[in-house]
Parts: structure tokens; sequence; C-alpha cells
């Protein structure tokens, strides 16, 4: 299995951030699987500038090449408005570069993300996808996650209003 290294993004990683999750957006929307519109995240560069100064985006390595990321949140009010504990992690931006997709690197990310929350006290991990996205449904399912139903999300302009699927993974013994 190919070592993985997972590393907080820094300001100066923010272009070629943006241009793995289009690179994504770009292979999804080819095969017809609605979760990301190509162009998005470049029109929201702002937007995830931020998030790496918070410390929000972790990058992963295989040797130097950059083969995947994910975000990770300590709070999810729009998605999840219920609730109102500090009792989780919440994934976003989940992405694998294709050439590395056939090596359990979505999976290793999101077990990354179980001993994140672990080791910050988190009894759950949760994530969400749109509501009509088979293949992260199927893909949320069998790496062990509960599917706790849909919700319109309101997220600000220009985003709006999301129809999303919400999973969870209990991952602590509290």
């Amino acid at each position: 299995m190919t070592a993985l290294r997972i590393v907080s993004a820094q300001p100066d990683d923010l272009r070629r951030y943006i241009d793995l999750l289009e690179e994504v957006a770009e292979w999804l929307a080819l095969r017809g699987i609605k979760q990301w519109r190509p162009g998005s995240f470049r029109l929201s560069v702002d937007y995830y500038a931020e998030s790496i100064q918070l410390g929000q985006v972790q990058l992963a390595f295989c040797g130097e090449a950059l083969v995947g990321t994910l975000r990770l949140l300590l709070r999810e009010p729009i998605v999840w408005p219920e609730v109102v504990e500090d009792d989780a992690v919440y994934v976003y931006s989940l992405a694998v570069r294709r050439p590395w997709a056939d090596q359990q690197l979505g999976r290793r990310l999101l077990e990354w993300a179980s001993h994140r929350a672990l080791s910050l006290g988190r009894t759950w991990v949760r994530l969400d996808c749109v509501a009509d996205n088979a293949f992260l449904r199927d893909y949320y399912t069998q790496a062990g996650f509960s599917d706790r139903g849909e919700i319109d999300a309101q997220f600000p302009a220009p985003v709006g209003t999301l129809r999303l699927r919400r999973y969870e993974k209990r991952i602590g013994t509290h």
C-alpha cells in the first residue's frame, strides 16, 4: 500500500488545491454525477482561501504528488441544524485524483478524519452529498456510514438551497 502523508494546507497551496477540486468536478460531470459544478471552486476561491487560513483543508500526498484532499470542520449548523453538541467532525470536499482512485485513498482519508475526531474527543464523523448522488450514497454506506436522511440545506448565495443526504459514523465509545 502506498504511503500516504496528510498535512494542513498552507496559503501557497490554494491554487493546486482548487485545481484538484476542479479536476474531480470535471470527472464527476463527465460521468453524469451531480455533486460539484465545474468552475464553482474557482468562483469561490476567497472562501477556500479562508478555509485554508482556518486550518480546515488537509492535503494528501504520496511522495511529492498531491493525490487527494478533504476539509474538516468542527461545526456544521447548515446541514446539521439539530446538532447542538460539539460531538463530531464534519468532512467536506473529499476528493481523490483519478490516477490514484484504485488505492483506497478516499477510505484512508475518511479513516484519518476518524482518528482526528478521536484525538479531539469527538464521537462522530458526519458528511453529506447531493441527495440523488447514488455513487456517493453507496460509497459512504460501504465505508460504514449510516444514512441519517435528507435535508434542504439553506446555504448563503451563490449556492442557495441544496437537497442533501446526510451520513454519520460513530467512532468514539462515549
